[in-house]
């Protein structure tokens, strides 16, 4: 999720250091909950798909194995740490970056899941085509990808209402390729939506949207500036709130077989 590896919009790697422990409420659960519905509709069988796949399979359903990866060390350390105690029967944790998984043999995974990173990385089509080469023979792959990312446009909000004559912070947006295997006969994309409205998750969000994620978002601010910041995310978050009923994620989720 994260290094030259990753898009230049993000963070450098040492906050998604920082940020490991702290990522499920920070992100208000959405990540995680987006990803266990669509393993409930569709799959009958990083540490947030592990945790989805624990969440909402029975036991006799889970995975007998199961690799968990990422290329930033402490959420590595992270997901071998919260998935101790699960009931899953083997999990191995690896430091692995998903456009280059030469460590992993062809036709290795039934399936694979890349949850909300596909559009981090500088190389998109080479994370795909890794995803399909370490796939079996009729293996699944499931991507998901925010179409709205809800805390950005609240952050755009905040910016205006402080310095209306700046830049917008950028993100990475979503971009599908019809490349690296997969034909268009076998993918399927589906929308999600979610609206986050429980106290403690939004609570978690707001922090996440106050914090060093969104540090590019005060890039030229005076001190004043930035000392109005946490209120204005506070405001912004309450129009959200009146506009859809709590803050609202929408999702695409490519289906997609070997």
């Amino acid at each position: 999720m994260a290094s030259q590896i990753q898009h230049p919009n993000l963070p450098l790697p040492d906050y998604f250091s920082r940020f490991a422990n702290i990522y499920v409420r920070q992100t208000g659960h959405s990540t995680l909950n987006i990803l266990a519905n669509v393993i409930t509709e569709n799959v009958q069988t990083a540490r947030i798909g592990a945790a989805a796949l624990v969440a909402r399979l029975p036991k006799e359903q889970l995975p007998k194995k199961l690799l968990v990866s990422d290329n930033v060390a402490m959420m590595v350390s992270a997901a071998r740490e919260s998935l101790t105690a699960s009931p899953l029967p083997h999990v191995d944790c690896k430091e692995l970056d998903s456009q280059d998984l030469s460590a992993v043999s062809d036709n290795y995974f039934t399936h694979s899941i890349n949850n909300f990173s596909i559009f981090t990385f500088i190389r998109p089509v080479d994370a795909i085509r890794e995803t399909y080469r370490t796939l079996r023979p009729g293996g699944l792959a499931i991507i998901t990808c925010s179409r709205r990312f809800a805390p950005m446009y609240i952050v755009h909000a905040a910016q205006k209402k402080i310095r209306s004559d700046l830049p917008l912070m950028p993100s990475p947006g979503p971009e599908f390729y019809e490349e690296g295997g997969f034909t268009s006969d076998k993918i399927t994309l589906v929308d999600k939506v979610m609206v986050i409205a429980d106290h403690e998750n939004i609570a978690g969000l707001t922090a996440l949207m106050s914090g060093p994620l969104m540090a590019k978002a005060r890039e030229g601010y005076t001190a004043e500036e930035e000392a109005r910041w946490a209120e204005s995310i506070s405001q912004s978050v309450k129009e959200e709130l009146e506009q859809f009923g709590g803050i609202r994620f929408e999702a695409y989720i490519i289906l997609a077989t070997k």
